[in-house]
């Protein structure tokens, strides 16, 4: 790796969980002010509002990180075609918004849903300007806009909430912040383009964006099915506790794969080399496993004191849904470096390929949890997730020789060692009283115990990640 790589990863590590920390305390704030409900029918309009998105981008963006060769009439292009379609999709929104807020039986969703689409049209705005800044790999410059626009917009939302906006807080919390970065990013940007549109470079780069457009689409579809309906076929304050449930894994395991999803492609686009290919495969994977899956049990087992020490008593609910959602992300972070291998080798159709399966797969068993509730759902995720690995797993085998097997065979002896801890720290924690003493002593006999069996059992991996601490990250 790179002095720029490394210095690429750090900063879009301090980005991603810098930001989501601050999103973290912020949404704890308002979620001890605001009520389940106002979270569930916030969750409905973040459904429509990710769908949009992914059509409006429709792959582009990431199809001109991967070509090497673009011109400025690709980029034009691009920021051309996501201003129109985002436009048009509003348009859209705006006349179903009646028919979205009938089928919900939630008569307020035709305001808060026309108000928040407007995201749509000033995130087209600074798409460009982001993945341009992405492709030089300026991650410092991404980390304090993000940052910026975080902050102010989540002390704006709080300031609602405690003057009685309920649900509304949220709504301007989002938009707000796609304001606050349009501003921003347009202030930093130093590239000149403008509204244009190339039939060439729209076809050239389509051959790529379509395919990784389907595939993102069917993802954020079937990602948000279970969301879709438990406020139809639930409640909307069960869907208030399911989405409550994903924040934490969201936070604290989640991120890590946002991080290497942003690395990853732009380092590796630039060298197809199998071998090398291969090597830093296996690379990401050890860390994955070293650094995500102490996190992850230590994070299921203080679910409880978590919820009731920092969302109070009435978020209670939360807790099985967030522990099976540590489950379900530790799994998503390793699917998500399998799709992100086949995007550097360019078989985006094979990754849609797989999308198809997966879909009917998570289909068939949140259909069939949905009548259960919650709980049930969320284990169904789990599952999902856990299958969608072994799907994923397949063709990196085929053309790097890094399949199922040998990512399993790496992971085996930490998931032993994650159960033993988990185990052993539920005793530990059910004859502790206080809620800080459980966290507290829990989170260092977790931590000193996962490290010093990951030594005593593989000691060249966690020489490799304390190498890779001291020798990447240590890095200015």
């Amino acid at each position: 790796m790179t002095k720029s790589k490394s210095a690429a990863f750090i900063w879009n590590s301090i980005e991603k969980f810098g930001n989501e920390g601050v999103q973290f305390c912020i949404g704890i704030i308002l979620a001890r002010i605001l009520s389940p409900s106002d979270y569930g029918i916030v969750g409905i309009l973040l459904v429509f509002t990710a769908v949009a998105q992914i059509l409006i981008d429709s792959g582009f963006t990431k199809a001109l990180i991967q070509k090497n060769d673009k011109s400025k009439d690709d980029i034009s292009t691009v920021f051309t075609f996501n201003l129109v379609i985002a436009s048009t999709i509003y348009i859209i929104l705006w006349f179903c918004a009646p028919f979205i807020s009938s089928f919900y039986g939630e008569p307020s969703l035709v305001p808060l849903l026309r108000v928040l689409a407007l995201v749509l049209i000033s995130n087209s705005l600074f798409a460009i300007p982001n993945t341009l800044l992405s492709i030089d790999l300026d991650f410092k410059t991404i980390a304090k806009i993000n940052s910026s626009a975080i902050i102010l917009s989540g002390l704006f939302a709080i300031f609602l909430a405690y003057n009685g906006f309920g649900v509304w807080s949220l709504v301007f919390q989002y938009l707000s912040r796609s304001i606050l970065m349009l501003i921003f990013f347009t202030i930093s940007n130093t590239y000149k383009y403008q509204i244009y549109f190339s039939k060439a470079s729209f076809k050239n780069l389509f051959r790529f964006g379509s395919n990784l457009m389907v595939s993102n689409l069917l993802n954020v579809v079937v990602g948000k099915f279970s969301s879709l309906f438990i406020a139809k076929v639930v409640s909307t304050a069960d869907l208030g506790f399911y989405t409550r449930g994903m924040q934490f894994p969201d936070v604290a395991i989640g991120t890590l794969g946002s991080v290497l999803d942003n690395v990853l492609l732009p380092s590796l686009a630039k060298n197809k080399d199998n071998e090398s290919l291969k090597y830093e495969f296996e690379r990401v994977m050890k860390l994955l496993h070293l650094i995500t899956l102490p996190i992850t049990v230590i994070l299921a087992v203080l679910a409880e004191p978590i919820v009731l020490l920092l969302l109070t008593d009435k978020w209670i609910a939360v807790v099985p849904i967030l522990q099976l959602f540590c489950i379900s992300r530790y799994f998503n972070n390793l699917i998500s470096v399998n799709i992100n291998i086949l995007y550097v080798l360019n078989k985006t159709n094979l990754v849609l390929r797989q999308h198809y399966i997966k879909i009917i797969i998570r289909v068939v068993l949140i259909v069939a949890a949905l009548p259960f509730g919650i709980i049930y759902i969320a284990a169904a995720e789990a599952v999902t997730s856990i299958i969608h690995f072994i799907i994923n797993a397949y063709y990196p085998g085929k053309f790097l020789g890094y399949g199922i097997k040998k990512q399993l065979s790496g992971l085996y002896i930490y998931l032993i060692v994650s159960i033993t801890i988990f185990l052993s720290l539920t005793y530990i924690n059910s004859n502790i009283n206080s809620l800080y003493f459980k966290i507290i002593i829990a989170t260092i006999v977790g931590i000193l115990s996962f490290y010093s069996l990951a030594y005593l059992t593989n000691r060249n991996d966690f020489n490799y990640l304390k190498n890779f601490i001291k020798n990447r990250l240590g890095k200015k």
